[in-house]
């Protein structure tokens, strides 16, 4: 409403500037004067998200819009560039820029002239943007802490989830909900058992959510120990693939016969079955260009399979470092996702180390898959260790701290959002910017505070997020909150 009422209010002025031209000869658009600085001496609204409209005064803008840029940098010296609508050279009526993560920015007025020369002005006072994520409850009923929670299907608002833990969704925007029990480190009785619809303890449940009818499938019931699952589009092949703990075995669920689970078992030789027999499996993702679906083990082997063969291959011997994990074992819980912005960039989160790395599969045959690891990418985990590194911290990526975080996943823009499990939040990273600069920041959630509340960034709350996914589209965020048995959207912007 308060965005509604300042753009008629800019519209207004805007046609009485107008107005004014017509009837006094002497009020004139400026020109712009190659010899003279740009000054920017105030802008308002002070503050505001997305698409909010902005009047920037200073002189010597010129009332043609060739070459003239409008950019609101960040405190990293990142310039994101404003919608521009006009400019009478005195006054520019701008839009601010989406994905402006760093709350604190400078206007910066740019033109470049015909020999690239450039001349700019810069504001005295920061603009302050505001985020505009929000989230809603959309399938279950929120019950944080309850342990005995019943998985029973129905419509999105009567079913009830006992144990979300990680999430995919297809190609209609159907939500694949894999249930399983949930332990926090140390175990004993803090964790979240898995139930039946008969109130029974079992290792995994299979649900799915369609989001078009607003209802709730149980698919399977007492499914084994499962793990992250992926869809694959591969044309007259389209299924969601979920791994079990156990190395050899996942289920296959295809879309043409309504998802119905079916346990398959992964095809070794001498080479391989020792690589997956004894190991086990967090997450599973699909390339959209081999349609190969791909894993790290969690002894740190990046391996992948042909879905119909289901032959297994062995990509990478150890991507994982070579020192003990926060509990003191050699292993990593990974989960596993592929930008859409560079098709062969593999993310890899590593919930015991705390940190994220990433792999370039296009390159492997330049490499040596004995000791190639990849690159570390995000966390202090990488320079203090995973026991050290561990904690809540936003900032630049060598800096930001991780606790336990699990399934990642992607928007369509770049922008890698982190299941935070242990801290209680959603964590962003826009991995468009270059690594020096790029960040970790928490868009929604009360770092370190558990509990249940919809709303905005400001008081929204989970209580052990442990899967995110993204629809078909790329541009909404869904959440697996285990421990409140629910899942949540997140609103972005």
């Amino acid at each position: 409403m308060k965005k509604f009422v300042f753009l008629r209010l800019l519209c207004l002025l805007i046609i009485g500037i107008m107005v004014s031209c017509k009837d006094n000869n002497e009020v004139k658009f400026e020109s712009f004067d190659p010899t003279k600085p740009i000054q920017v001496t105030s802008f308002y609204p002070d503050s505001g998200g997305i698409a909010t409209p902005m009047i920037i005064e200073g002189s010597n803008f010129g009332s043609d819009t060739v070459g003239l840029k409008v950019y609101f940098e960040d405190s990293l010296g990142v310039k994101h560039l404003a919608g521009l609508v006009s400019s009478n050279g005195s006054k520019i009526y701008a839009m601010v820029p989406k994905l402006t993560y760093l709350k604190k920015l400078n206007i910066v007025v740019e033109r470049t002239l015909d020999n690239g020369k450039v001349i700019f002005g810069k504001a005295e006072d920061d603009f302050f943007y505001k985020t505009q994520t929000t989230v809603t409850t959309v399938i279950g009923k929120p019950e944080p802490d309850n342990r005995n929670v019943r998985t029973i299907g129905g419509d999105f608002t009567s079913a009830t989830l006992a144990a979300p833990f990680a999430i995919c969704l297809d190609d209609e925007d159907n939500i694949l909900i894999v249930e399983r029990e949930f332990w926090l480190k140390g175990g004993g009785h803090s964790g979240q058992p898995v139930k039946d619809e008969k109130g029974n303890n079992v290792q995994s449940n299979l649900v799915l959510g369609d989001t078009k009818n607003e209802s709730v499938i149980v698919l399977k019931y007492g499914a084994n120990y499962s793990n992250a699952p992926a869809f694959s589009s591969e044309s007259g092949n389209q299924a969601i693939y979920v791994p079990e703990d156990a190395g050899l075995y996942y289920y296959s669920l295809n879309k043409t016969l309504s998802y119905a689970p079916r346990r398959r078992s992964l095809i070794t030789d001498e080479e391989t079955k020792n690589v997956v027999e004894g190991n086990w499996k967090y997450s599973f993702v699909v390339n959209k260009f081999d349609n190969m679906v791909y894993t790290v083990m969690w002894k740190g082997q990046l391996v992948r399979f042909n879905p119909t063969t289901r032959v297994v291959e062995v990509l990478l011997d150890k991507v994982i470092p070579d020192i003990p994990n926060a509990g003191g074992d050699a292993g990593t819980n990974a989960y596993c996702i592929f930008s859409p912005i560079e098709p062969n960039m593999l993310y890899i989160c590593q919930e015991d180390y705390n940190l994220i790395s990433r792999v370039d599969i296009s390159k492997l045959d330049q490499v040596d898959k004995k000791t190639y690891k990849g690159e570390m990418y995000a966390g202090r985990a990488i320079l203090e260790g995973p026991v050290n590194g561990r904690g809540w911290e936003d900032g630049l990526l060598e800096n930001a701290r991780f606790y336990a975080p699990k399934q990642i996943c992607f928007t369509a823009d770049g922008k890698l959002y982190i299941a935070d499990t242990y801290n209680h939040c959603i964590r962003v990273i826009d991995t468009t910017l270059p690594k020096d600069k790029a960040t970790v920041r928490t868009v929604i959630g009360l770092p370190q505070s558990a509990g249940f509340q919809d709303g905005g960034p400001e008081i929204a709350k989970f209580n052990y997020p442990a899967g995110v996914a993204v629809n078909s589209d790329g541009s909404v965020v869904y959440v697996a909150d285990t421990k409140n048995h629910v899942i949540r959207k997140l609103s972005i912007e």
